[in-house]
């Protein structure tokens, strides 16, 4: 067989790559049933199907009587089919009367991937190829296609799944669900991975066992949000960090989104992801179509370190904008918890001096324009107040230049403050309801990014600004969520849209905007991690995870948060003691540790160290920069989770595995404990290793099996770096 490849025998389609195979079948040339996903197959010939039998109450075609959805393994599922399980699609003809009898029509394989119309999705790479299979089938009835398409790329693990709906008929018809993906599968006592949080605390795992019954999580926001991010992964009940099976999947989306996992009666798993359907309608017009965003489905046998390595390897080559793949980040300094909205060129001017002691970019973040001296004012004023900046943001881009270093800027484009210029001048831009007075969060209001007028004042100001004002990096924010999810531009048969449209205007302008501007490196935002998701990650290669910078909450957060992207992706900051979220004194040597397991940067006043401290910031940005390239190139494992206990543990590894570095926390100090051993099986077992400070040699096939004891000093929130340098074994 081929290294991969898209093959149709015998009723059968088998997509499969050197790491995994996916099959469905055609039954009697009209239904599309699942077969199995995992790990690569050279052949299949049905060994798992279960012998159909006829059960009460199952609807069943006479001819076929133990033939019945209910009990079948399925690619997708409309109601009132006989399928009482969640469904994937549900849509309404203009006579009121559902729509959803799909029977096959065909399919088509193609080279390479297919890019969906205005969304994020899976790009094509050079020198690595990708095949995608299109199924297609129709309802008579109403004059419904549906296309499911299915994408397998050569040297990964992951399938790419994604579903169109085209209106072939006279009528319009309403889609009112339109999920990406649904799996199929018999329970085998897999347990649910998912992550939960709330702002400053995103990214909290929880694994749960799976009952007979529904269970549902993510949001309705109008965000992905940090409460629930658009991941699911069903894994065998022994599956550890390190083994085990793992089948994960996560939507390439940033608005409204559901995973629902279904355990019946009969004790079939299904797994369903996509938009979520509360508050959804869409009306499709005849020659019409509708595209869901794309579902990434990844299958490790090697427990979530092997999913995890799936994800980062596919996302940086294949999700990240491409000018950034590889490409060095700047070492940044923010303004935020150093002045937060009392910022001005007075107090910038000797910041950016000063940060030449190692720093390579100075953000400028919230306050600098309008009349903005608190959240309550100036959002879509995108003018520089002229009393904080008299001379406007000029003196900052010749100190910067001339210092050898760069300047950034923090925009909030997706809202509007009530006292803005720009609600006197156009307060129908605002999302809100016709007869209610818009709620505040934050003392803000969302912009109505459905209107094309909105969006391209957006585009043309940020534009304006940028030429102006040529800086290297823009942190975009968004600071609320959505509760009046209404626009005077949408008629009443298409106020279901609304959400979805913000999205694609969302869209639109992240995509011209990087287009113009494709040197200035934009950083995701949403008072920290509300938004991290791969839909924002394919415009923008960082996000701001939390705005807890706090070193020993962080631990929890960036190790979740690497469960599904890399450390190039997530970016940690250096931040003051006491800590201005929680109070903790927590050493620096523990809040360098945590900044540099990924994009490093600081937050604090530099203007204030003692020699001391400058001295040792110095000496970090130096060493930081020294191992970069391993940090945000190499690989990441997880070794000892926070969530289970007082410690913590992971380690980046370069892709030869010749040199790692290995940090471990404890969030206390326990005097009866003795030495933990993290045992680490990603090391090359023929080689020897040489640990930095003590000179001790270590073989990669003793560390994988007998592990290496660390021993914590005493105090709270320590943190050991242990550095290993391969040599080769005689």
């Amino acid at each position: 067989m081929n290294s991969f490849d898209i093959q149709f025998h015998n009723g059968q389609f088998h997509l499969f790559s050197s790491k995994v195979s996916y099959i469905c079948e055609l039954h009697k040339d009209a239904w599309l049933l699942h077969r199995y996903w995992g790990p690569r197959l050279t052949a299949y010939h049905g060994a798992n199907c279960p012998e159909p039998v006829k059960r009460t109450f199952a609807a069943a075609d006479p001819e076929e009587p133990a033939f019945s959805l209910e009990m079948e393994p399925q690619e997708f599922s409309c109601p009132h089919q006989g399928d009482y399980r969640e469904s994937s699609l549900a849509l309404r003809r203009q006579d009121g009367w559902p729509a959803g009898r799909f029977r096959y029509q065909g399919y088509e394989i193609t080279e390479g991937l297919y890019a969906p119309e205005d969304l994020p999705h899976i790009r094509p790479l050079d020198g690595k190829g990708a095949k995608t299979l299109s199924i297609r089938l129709r309802d008579e009835a109403s004059g419904a296609a549906l296309t499911l398409r299915y994408s397998v790329l050569e040297d990964s693990a992951a399938i790419v799944r994604s579903a169109e709906i085209t209106n072939e008929g006279t009528g319009p018809i309403w889609v009112e669900r339109a999920f990406s993906a649904l799996l199929d599968m018999p329970y085998d006592g897999e347990e649910l991975v998912a992550f939960h949080g709330t702002h400053q605390k995103e990214f909290q795992m929880d694994r749960r066992l799976i009952g007979h019954g529904t269970i549902s999580i993510g949001s309705t926001r109008g965000a992905s949000g940090p409460q629930y991010p658009p991941f699911a992964a069903l894994c065998a009940p022994e599956a550890t960090e390190h083994s085990g099976e793992v089948r994960a999947l996560q939507l390439i989306y940033s608005g409204n989104h559901c995973v629902r996992v279904e355990r019946d009666q009969y004790d079939h798993l299904r797994l369903t992801t996509g938009i979520h359907p509360e508050g959804f309608s869409w009306k499709l017009e005849p020659g019409k179509r509708f595209q869901t965003p794309e579902a990434v489905l990844v299958y490790s046998g090697q427990g979530f370190n092997g999913m995890s390595q799936v994800f980062h390897q596919l996302y940086t080559e294949r999700l990240f904008p491409r000018q950034w793949a590889g490409r060095t980040r700047p070492i940044l300094l923010n303004s935020w918890e150093m002045c937060y909205f009392d910022v001005s060129e007075e107090k910038l001017l000797p910041v950016i001096k000063e940060a030449a002691l190692g720093f390579e970019l100075v953000v400028l973040d919230d306050g600098w324009f309008g009349h903005r001296n608190n959240s309550k004012s100036s959002l879509g004023d995108w003018t520089v107040n002229r009393e904080k900046f008299p001379n406007g943001l000029t003196p900052l881009l010749d100190c910067a230049r001339e210092n050898g270093i760069q300047l950034g800027i923090w925009f909030e484009p997706e809202m509007i403050s009530p006292d803005s210029d720009l609600m006197r001048a156009h307060p129908d831009w605002a999302a809100r309801f016709p007869d209610d007075a818009p709620l505040l969060g934050r003392n803000q209001l969302v912009l109505d990014l459905t209107r094309r007028e909105v969006q391209d004042y957006v585009l043309d100001t940020l534009s304006g600004f940028l030429r102006t004002y040529p800086v290297s990096y823009v942190k975009w924010d968004m600071n609320r969520h959505m509760t009046d999810p209404g626009s005077a531009s949408l008629p009443p048969d298409r106020t279901g849209e609304f959400f979805h449209r913000y999205m694609l205007g969302l869209y639109r302008i992240l995509h011209e905007l990087t287009a113009r501007f494709p040197e200035i490196l934009f950083e995701n935002c949403s008072s920290g991690g509300g938004r991290f998701d791969p839909g924002m990650s394919f415009y923008m290669p960082q996000t701001w995870c939390s705005d807890n910078t706090d070193a020993l909450d962080r631990q929890s957060i960036q190790y979740g948060a690497s469960y599904m992207f890399p450390p190039s992706a997530i970016s940690a900051h250096v931040s003051a003691v006491p800590n201005h979220q929680t109070g903790r004194m927590i050493p620096f040597e523990t809040r360098a540790a945590l900044a540099s397991s990924a994009n490093m940067g600081y937050e604090l006043n530099i203007l204030d160290l003692s020699p001391e401290e400058r001295e040792q910031v110095r000496e970090h940005l130096a060493l930081y920069k020294e191992e970069r390239d391993l940090i945000l190139g190499g690989a990441f494992y997880r070794l000892r989770s926070p969530f289970d206990g007082n410690l913590c543990a992971w380690m980046l590894v370069d892709r030869k595995r010749e040199k790692a570095i290995l940090y471990a926390f404890a969030a206390s100090y326990d005097v009866s404990s003795l030495s933990a051993v993290l045992k680490i099986p990603y090391l090359d077992q023929k080689k020897l290793y040489v640990e930095r400070n003590t000179g001790r040699r270590f073989s990669g096939e003793e560390l994988r099996y007998a592990g290496l004891a660390v021993r914590f000093p005493q105090g709270d929130f320590p943190a050991i770096k242990i550095v290993l340098q391969a040599e080769t074994m005689s």
